[in-house]
């Protein structure tokens, strides 16, 4: 099979693996060279054999009409300028081979303008909504056996696609981000007693049964609620005149009075809240006086222009006068994630916070609204601010994240933590990684612990999907070891770097899809899934009534809220085509 020619077979295989919650990052002695020989300003044909790979542009566009976005672009808004150092951090975090985008056709592999149906002009999408990140080509093991990214545990992704569903529009291209859909289900994996544990497992694609697929998932241990320390919570929130509808303010008050009940009496909530500046809402104050906050959720009101940067000061300052030592500090962000005055720039407001995240104030983001929502600021905030980005579109995502999933995650148990996966190049031949492209780590910074990388909170899951060819002659009847994945992180405790590893063997792969786990089977079908929606060109020859019927067989046989959900995602969206 030529991996470099997007031939029918390969088309197929690619998009059944892109379930995949990882980004690899290649070392600087591979991929960063072949975008220095790329730049922006010059098209980049796909790449022969032998070339380094570089992200690969949708194959509606001719293959010698790429666009590229310059690292230094990938997390600014529009006439915003950055500096030098900016420029250059951000060249080092975008992995080479997810340098190069594409601009064209927001409305994606279905038609349309990727922008809300109504006509009002401040509902329209702004250009820097969304960020293009690219994808990647196949990687070829014995130029560079090593795959390396930092952990992620976002899923705002998902919850905006579903959004737009909602709104009878498919999702505009530049919103998908492939592991966010997969990491947007709970697997099966055992719990570790302490810290992280690796599961490997695989099978053949549905969509072709050629295609080799392996997904390695990460499980933090669980803390049961009565046993976390106590946490001091300052939530920074966004009143300002665009949050003034039931889905912004009214969703974010109701979200925040379902985390307030599920709080121990003696954790300690703070408000700010910003519009055209700041102000301190609620001075820290502990839960067991639960009428006293919420009363002041209540009164909050909307109204003025957003000022994101002096919300987050006045939040960050109000989080280190309520800091616990030993205990759990967390500043907790919602807002549509527009940003009209003081600094508006992702990057900027990212590097401010640094400093207070590595001092052990960790920062969520929650999303709500549509429109004019702002992905790439809210993202962006919570990978530098050491935490993780979820958007709520709904009263029963709320309680989700609300009542259940933050709460239990609240105690972070993994710092910096970072997979490296080594490939055996005399059994594989190539690999692809899906999904993560701004979360790659150069491999030589795998044990690089001044490297920022991915926290995990109390029963987090990562899963990352790989998509494997064989060299000649290997095939899933032999007992070949494919690697070694191995995992690295931080105990926030002790200060302890841990590292542990596993063998991906061939006995972790079935060798038909209908013995596979449940898990794996829902993390191939909503990967695909994502992969259609952002036009990636390897999922060309999926067909979308194939990948609708896998997931209505899912859904029939396993009858779970979320898997009947992504049934349903992916019929609406074949009923468009």
């Amino acid at each position: 099979m030529n991996k470099r020619n997007v031939n029918t077979t390969l088309a197929a295989l690619v998009t059944a693996g892109l379930a995949i919650t990882a980004c690899g990052g290649n070392d600087d002695s591979g991929n960063e060279e072949a975008s220095e020989e790329a730049p922006a300003e010059e098209p980049a044909s796909a790449p022969d054999d032998g070339d380094d790979p570089l992200v690969s542009e949708p194959a509606d566009e001719p293959a010698d009409e790429p666009v590229e976005a310059d690292a230094e672009d990938s997390f600014v808004e529009e006439d915003d300028a950055m500096d030098d150092e900016a420029m250059e951090e951000l060249a080092e975090e975008v992995p080479a081979e997810a340098r190069a985008s594409d601009e064209s056709g927001r409305g994606g592999l279905f038609g349309g303008s990727g922008e809300p149906a109504d006509d009002d002009a401040e509902a329209r999408l702004d250009d820097n909504t969304f960020q293009n990140y690219g994808y990647r080509d196949f990687i070829d093991a014995d130029q560079d056996p090593l795959s390396t990214f930092a952990l992620d545990v976002d899923t705002g992704s998902y919850s905006i696609a579903r959004r737009w569903i909602a709104e009878d529009q498919v999702p505009p291209v530049d919103s998908v981000r492939p592991e966010e859909y997969v990491n947007a289900f709970d697997y099966d994996y055992r719990a570790p007693r302490d810290g992280l544990d690796i599961e490997v497992d695989g099978g053949p694609s549905p969509f072709d049964p050629d295609n080799v697929l392996v997904r390695i998932g990460v499980q933090a241990e669980v803390v049961d609620a009565g046993d976390r320390p106590q946490a001091a919570l300052t939530f920074v929130i966004d009143t300002s005149g665009s949050m003034d509808r039931d889905d912004r303010l009214g969703l974010v008050k109701e979200s925040l009075s379902i985390l307030v009940d599920e709080l121990n009496d003696d954790d300690t909530v703070a408000i700010v809240t910003y519009s055209d500046s700041s102000g301190v809402v609620l001075a820290p104050t502990p839960v067991s006086e639960r009428d006293e906050v919420l009363d002041a959720i209540d009164r909050l009101g909307p109204g003025g222009s957003t000022n994101l940067e002096a919300g987050l000061r006045e939040g960050y300052g109000l989080a280190r006068e309520a800091f616990r030592e030993s205990g759990i500090n967390r500043v907790v962000l919602a807002s549509d994630g527009v940003a009209n005055s003081g600094t508006t720039d992702p990057t900027a407001l990212a590097r401010m916070i640094r400093d207070d995240a590595d001092a052990g104030i960790d920062l969520v983001t929650v999303g709500f609204g549509m429109g004019n929502f702002n992905d790439v600021t809210m993202e962006q905030l919570a990978d530098q601010g050491d935490g993780f980005y979820a958007y709520v579109d709904t009263e029963d995502e709320a309680e989700r994240l609300f009542e259940d999933e933050l709460t239990s995650t609240l105690l972070t148990v993994a710092k910096d933590a970072k997979i490296q996966v080594a490939f055996d190049a005399e059994v594989v031949e190539a690999y692809r990684l899906i999904g993560f492209e701004n979360r790659g780590v150069r491999d030589s910074d795998f044990r690089n612990d001044d490297v920022d990388a991915g926290e995990l909170g109390a029963g987090h899951q990562v899963t990352a999907i790989y998509e494997i060819e064989f060299e000649r002659g290997i095939d899933l009847d032999d007992r070949e070891e494919l690697g070694i994945v191995s995992l690295r992180w931080e105990d926030p405790d002790s200060g302890e770097v841990i590292e542990i590893d596993d063998d991906i063997d061939m006995r972790d792969i079935e060798p038909d899809w209908n013995d596979t786990t449940d898990g794996f089977q829902v993390a191939v079908v909503a990967a695909t899934f994502a992969e259609k929606l952002r036009d990636n060109r390897y999922a060309d020859e999926v067909d979308i009534e194939d990948l609708a019927e896998e997931a209505d067989r899912l859904a029939n046989r396993l009858d779970t809220g979320e898997v009947n959900e992504l049934a349903d995602l992916i019929d609406f969206v074949t009923s468009r085509t």
